[in-house]
């Protein structure tokens, strides 16, 4: 129900789809490797592929809630003030991500400028990453400093604007969790 709430229709459809195609896959592969003894029986192969099926749809949705209703600053900042991440992690973690999309960009340039010079290379080769790993370590530098420069500390005290708190709703939340799945774990198939 949360994934129709903040998820538009056409995102959704295209989660389903390859949650789908994983667990038909996962499916037939539970369904072809089963074995209990020699002989195994057909009900018991089909019910062990329908189990591991389901938990494509399990996790993949519960993924799917996860990133669509949690944004990554808030995630590293709740990681920060309940985990006690430090904040030279955190704030490696959130550049990290916000880099990751210029990487594939960066990749193509490198490949545009490699053929304007007339330089071949196969698609194996390790020809446009050495240019993209130094660049990638020039834009960490380069953030490093900016960082340096507007007076970041590593191990200084920090505030935050939101303080993220674990409330009594968020324990019963999780032990009702644990509770179901121990529920059905223990329930005859």
């Amino acid at each position: 129900m949360l994934l129709l709430v903040y998820l538009p229709l056409k995102k959704l459809l295209k989660l389903l789809f390859l949650l789908s195609l994983s667990a038909v896959g996962i499916f037939f592969t539970g369904l072809l490797f089963f074995q209990e003894g020699k002989n195994g029986s057909t009900t018991a192969a089909y019910a062990y592929g329908i189990r591991l099926a389901s938990r494509v749809y399990c996790f993949g949705t519960l993924g799917s809630v996860f990133a669509a209703t949690t944004s990554l600053t808030e995630l590293i900042y709740s990681l920060q003030q309940q985990l006690r991440l430090p904040s030279v992690f955190a704030h490696g973690l959130m550049a990290a991500f916000h880099m990751a999309p210029m990487i594939p960009k960066e990749y193509r340039n490198i490949q545009f400028s490699l053929k304007s010079r007339g330089i071949t290379y196969s698609k194996l080769s390790l020809k446009p990453l050495i240019p993209l790993m130094v660049k990638s370590i020039r834009w960490s530098e380069l953030l490093a400093a900016a960082m340096e420069s507007r007076g970041f500390v590593g191990d200084a005290p920090r505030t935050y604007a939101v303080n993220y708190s674990v409330t009594l709703k968020d324990w019963l939340f999780g032990f009702g969790l644990l509770g179901a799945g121990l529920i059905l774990t223990l329930l005859p198939v």
